[in-house]
């Protein structure tokens, strides 16, 4: 079984229905108001002519007469009882009333007096008959003030009012009591013909303010669907993305006050939209640029690493050099310790000095030439060590801009997110950019950090092993003067090996002075091969930093390709408005 449609009414006819619909209430209301007021208004005019009759009877009734039936044992036989009868019989007939007598109270009991009823009347109340009053009316009755009822329902009678009054005589003392019954039906016949007459008044009146009502609501309900007409439109052209069209002011309530503010918030959004596109723009630039910048570091650090590797690999092959020169030098104290001992051998001694000295002049002019090769890698390793220094400090400088950029993405995603709270429902989408702009500068904030304290260690190391670099040239100095010392000296005792006989006591001079010599470059090798391992040390952990430093400016690689990628993203969202 399908379900019926369900029916949707429109804003106009809400609006009428809200309007016409308290109107007809508020008539039906009015009408029984009406009739409630009119019906108490006839009642109350029946009561109150109905107490102005009963003080005229009063003033008209023979006191005398009524206090002389009290005394009377035969009170009906009396003339003055029929004279009373007689008045009140008249003046029920003049009046239309239902019944009008007297009674009086005495001894605790109401009795009747006199009965307007007929003559002919059967069913008349004789003197003395009990009469019953209700246990609310009795006690005000006996208060002697004038009472009039409510409407009641008599089972002989029907519905009536009565009005009871006390009579007194000159003294102010009570002789008796009157009462005078009064048909509903009276009230009724007044009350429908002030009814009758106020319907013919109200319901013309009504009718002229109704129609008034209804007119002045339309004009306000057209123009007030007018305006809301103009806000529907500038918001269903926001909603497809169209910002130019802006509503107009009608109305000079709310409403109007309602599309003002659609308009500045239109115009905000124009211009939120307007910076979000700018700023994306730049930021893909900067995105860009820090990209390039990375790629650049990236090559750098790998040319860094290059060098490193080559520096350790001609530390290593200087440790290698210098334990044969420690070697060599061991040979060089070995014949120098023969050349004493055997002093007295001298002749094939000295042909042997001969060839060991050619052999160690050969050695030191190949450790000279390799301790200038040293002294010229040591120079390059400076010259490179200076320039990875300034490059760090670039890219230090590199790393500020960067900050700088990180700085104002976070600004700029802290206002989307300002102005994506105040636009509400549609400034969700601009609150989740903001949101993924504001973690993607936070993690290149922290990247930025991380390559900071990486340059600043990188920087302090280079410093160190510059300095170590100065140490090993001032001591490759000194080496390359004891070599030279060293081959002057073996050119001495060339020309002491052509004069054998004669400079006997010299030679063993020169020796004990060469075996100090000796000692003394053994020293100065093993300083170099210290200094040669701790170069190598050095050059391990500055391989290490450069690692670090490549891992992190990969990550700032990444980094920027996410951010290039999140302000296409966000230049392909904003693209969607018309501004």
């Amino acid at each position: 079984m399908k379900r019926g449609k369900k029916i949707k009414l429109g804003l106009r006819l809400k609006l009428y229905l809200m309007i016409i619909v308290p109107l007809i209430i508020v008539a039906v209301l009015t009408m029984f108001i009406t009739q409630i007021l009119i019906k108490d208004a006839a009642l109350s005019t029946m009561q109150y002519n109905n107490q102005n009759l009963a003080k005229n009877t009063i003033a008209n009734l023979n006191l005398a007469a009524i206090e002389k039936l009290g005394t009377s044992k035969n009170p009906e036989q009396l003339q003055e009882y029929r004279d009373l009868r007689d008045q009140l019989t008249m003046l029920r007939q003049e009046t239309g009333s239902l019944y009008i007598y007297l009674f009086n109270y005495v001894d605790g009991k109401w009795f009747y007096t006199v009965d307007g009823a007929a003559w002919d009347d059967e069913d008349y109340s004789k003197y003395g008959d009990e009469f019953e009053f209700s246990s609310g009316i009795a006690p005000e009755v006996l208060s002697e003030q004038m009472v009039t009822t409510d409407v009641a329902t008599d089972p002989t009678w029907g519905e009536l009012f009565s009005t009871f009054s006390p009579i007194k005589d000159p003294s102010g003392k009570t002789v008796g009591y009157l009462g005078i019954d009064i048909s509903a039906s009276a009230v009724n016949t007044v009350y429908s013909s002030t009814l009758k007459q106020a319907y013919q008044m109200v319901i013309p009146v009504f009718t002229i303010v109704l129609l008034i009502a209804v007119l002045c609501a339309m004009a306000f309900i057209r123009r007030m669907l007018r305006q809301v007409g103009e806000i529907k439109t500038s918001m269903e052209n926001v909603t497809k993305g169209d910002l130019t069209v802006q509503s107009k002011r009608i109305t000079g309530d709310q409403l109007g006050d309602i599309s003002d503010l659609n308009n500045a918030m239109v115009a905000h959004i124009t211009d939120m939209i307007t910076n979000i596109q700018n700023s994306s723009h730049t930021l893909q630039e900067s995105s860009q640029y820090i990209s390039k910048v990375s790629e650049g570091t990236l090559r750098q650090t790998e040319e860094l690493s290059r060098a490193i590797h080559e520096i350790a690999t001609g530390s290593t092959q200087q440790a290698q050099q210098t334990d044969e020169a420690v070697q060599h030098s061991e040979r060089l104290g070995q014949i120098i310790d023969e050349v004493g001992s055997y002093v007295d051998r001298f002749g094939d001694t000295a042909r042997q000095l001969t060839e060991v000295r050619e052999q160690v002049t050969q050695e030191h002019q190949r450790l000279l030439t390799q301790g200038k090769q040293n002294v010229q890698q040591m120079q390059h390793m400076q010259l490179m060590s200076r320039t990875l220094a300034e490059q760090s400090q670039q890219a230090a400088n590199v790393s500020g801009q960067v900050q700088s950029i990180v700085k104002q993405t976070q600004i700029l995603a802290l206002n989307a997110s300002i102005e994506a709270s105040r636009a509400g429902e549609a400034g969700k989408g601009f609150a989740v950019v903001a949101s993924e702009m504001r973690s993607l500068a936070q993690q290149s904030e922290d990247s930025i950090r991380e390559i900071d304290m990486i340059l600043g260690s990188f920087v302090e190391q280079i410093n160190s092993m510059s300095g170590q670099f100065d140490t090993t040239m001032q001591s490759a100095d000194r080496q390359e003067s004891q070599i030279t010392e060293c081959m002057e000296t073996f050119e001495q005792v060339s020309q002491v090996s052509e004069e054998v006989h004669g400079l006997a006591v010299n030679l063993a001079d020169r020796t004990a002075h060469m075996q100090n010599i000796r000692h003394e470059v053994e020293e100065q090798l093993s300083y170099i091969a210290s200094a040669t391992e701790e170069t190598s040390a050095m050059t391990e952990e500055v391989s290490a930093s450069a690692q670090e430093q490549e891992q992190s400016v990969t990550e700032l690689s990444t980094i920027s390709q996410n951010l290039t990628t999140l302000s296409s993203q966000l230049q392909t969202l904003t693209n969607k408005f018309i501004v």
